[in-house]
């Protein structure tokens, strides 16, 4: 594997919605073109992000939470990832890979919320928006008492034009059904101009 942080969909280590789309793709279905992005463990072990955003927090949980201090220690955390850098290599492999593509939708595997970019060098701004993301106050307290996000992978899409920021994929009852029968699970298909681009897995159903 040429650049193991962003590798396209058929070669990437295939867990949870990485291996639905995969599935799907392989059985024929319109997968949109996606890479998978596998850096954010790297990322932060390189720029020390578990120690500088622990201390950060240091004080906010105790018997009570401190609100002003988590709104505080949220937004230098959030800051601190903008602000840091990816291996120089592996953000131009990143750019190499995308160059002449686009324009892009960006989410984490799993998850429903994205962001858009129309270039390559707008793809990589946003991935480190997106792991800033996850230390917006919400996301903090609803992973509580871990601070630290899952390593998650990033989905780069390929789209033919952008979608709106919010409902902008939408669900498709007939791929669903489809999709379903065929992998022998029940799953919701999202799809933008006829791109299925995220498969949500309905546990229980």
């Amino acid at each position: 594997m040429d650049n193991p942080g962003l590798t396209p969909l058929a070669q990437a280590e295939a867990q949870g919605e990485v291996h639905l789309l995969r599935q799907a793709q392989d059985l024929g279905f319109p997968v949109g073109r996606t890479w998978v992005v596998g850096l954010w463990e790297e990322f932060a072990r390189l720029n020390n992000l578990a120690e500088r955003i622990g201390w950060l927090f240091q004080g906010v949980f105790g018997a009570r939470i401190d609100e002003e201090r988590l709104l505080l220690a949220a937004e230098e955390a959030k800051r601190a990832v903008r602000e840091s850098y990816l291996l120089p290599e592996r953000a131009e492999a990143f750019l190499e890979a995308l160059e002449g593509k686009g324009p892009f939708l960006l989410r984490q595997a799993g998850e429903g919320a994205y962001l858009l970019a129309r270039t390559p060098r707008e793809a990589l701004f946003a991935l480190k928006r997106l792991w800033a993301e996850a230390f917006g106050v919400e996301a903090i307290l609803e992973r509580y008492p871990a601070l630290f996000p899952p390593a998650l992978p990033v989905l780069v899409q390929e789209v033919a034009t952008l979608p709106p920021l919010e409902g902008g994929l939408l669900e498709d009852p007939f791929l669903s059904l489809d999709l379903s029968q065929a992998l022998g699970q029940r799953v919701v298909a999202y799809t933008w101009e006829e791109a299925l681009l995220r498969i949500e897995s309905v546990h229980g159903g």
